[in-house]
């Protein structure tokens, strides 16, 4: 019987675990939990999840530092935060890490079981949270731009504001104006909150609590309970569906040298290409962190193309004639006409 996904739940209440366990396994998920942040790495080390819920206080190893040892592991594996904390720089520094979202405590079962399914990376999720620590993003600082959805009637739109200033539980935004007047937005208006940045945009909704007067009139916030990520790729990808040729192969190859012989070569499809990476539909189910060859037919005017690369994630699909395989590849080496194409 296939399953949703694999789940990692880490957290040191027991009970808690226990719930989120069976309710998750309700849905149709195999469910992990361990306790402490040590359990967690070994777990990631040692098995393949889809999706990983992290408390930030734990025994042992604390929440920040696990997650920093996972994104070294897997830099794609989804990772929601779940949290009491009442540090908004503890879950800034989370944040910056590369997870897709958090979770305040205490939550509803219903929306986290919810945002699993649409994180996981068995849903084929689009958006994979990445590990450049070199553009981390520092959330909710003043003067940060961000757009404003509204959906309120006459005041419905997008809008253009920035933050003026934030505590552990509000967000204060600029009021947002049209034609030269202000937006009256009644308390308990929930309005979408889009945050651009270097590595990924972030978005949440959240209600307003109330406006002030002033120069310039503001806008108090709540504080969201779930913020998400959407990674900004490194490599713009080209959807390119062409036959492809594999074999497994030892991870010091080299693309422009031919594979031995005896190398033992299977077929598949495409589905997009960038220069950092791409997805093929296969019929073997590969393993994270297999080395394989690629070879395809000729894409555009750029020629053949060879790479080298790892297995990071596989999805599993249900075909007429039978399961598939989505796996995405990250590549270690290239040749030079996938630069041309990508």
């Amino acid at each position: 019987m296939l399953t949703k996904g694999n789940v990692l739940v880490v957290d040191d209440e027991i009970n808690l675990c226990r719930i989120l366990s069976a309710k998750l396994a309700k849905d149709g998920y195999d469910v992990v939990a361990v306790h402490d942040g040590e359990q967690a790495v070994e777990k990631v080390r040692e098995s393949h999840f889809d999706v990983v819920l992290l408390d930030l206080i734990l025994p042992k190893m604390d929440g920040l530092t696990a997650l920093e040892r996972i994104r070294a592991l897997d830099g794609e594996l989804p990772v929601i935060i779940m949290t009491a904390c009442e540090s908004s720089e503890a879950i800034e520094q989370a944040m910056t890490r590369g997870v897709t979202a958090y979770v305040n405590k205490p939550f509803d079962l219903d929306n986290v079981v919810a945002l699993v399914r649409n994180t996981s990376k068995a849903g084929d999720h689009p958006h994979p949270a990445g590990r450049n620590g070199s553009h981390a993003t520092i959330l909710f600082t003043r003067n940060q731009p961000i757009t404003l959805e509204v959906y309120n009637g006459s005041s419905s739109g997008q809008y253009q504001s920035r933050i003026e200033d934030k505590d552990d539980n509000t967000i204060t935004v600029l009021t947002p104006t049209r034609e030269g007047e202000t937006i009256v937005l009644p308390p308990r208006t929930v309005v979408r909150v889009g945050l651009p940045s270097k590595d990924a945009f972030y978005s949440f909704s959240s209600p307003t609590i109330g406006q002030r007067d002033g120069n310039p009139p503001v806008t108090v916030l709540d504080k969201p309970n779930v913020i998400y990520r959407v990674q900004r790729r490194q490599f713009a990808r080209i959807l390119a569906s062409v036959p492809v040729r594999y074999c497994v192969v030892a991870e010091q190859s080299d693309p422009t040298d031919a594979p031995p012989v005896e190398s033992t070569w299977t077929t598949g499809m495409s589905r997009d290409f960038s220069a950092g990476g791409a997805c093929i539909s296969v019929e073997e189910d590969l393993p994270a962190g297999t080395m394989i060859y690629i070879e395809t037919d000729p894409i555009s005017d750029a020629g053949a193309i060879s790479v080298l690369g790892r297995v990071t994630r596989r999805v599993e699909e249900e075909t007429p004639i039978g399961p598939r395989y989505s796996l995405g590849i990250q590549f270690t080496k290239v040749n030079s006409n996938l630069r041309s194409v990508a």
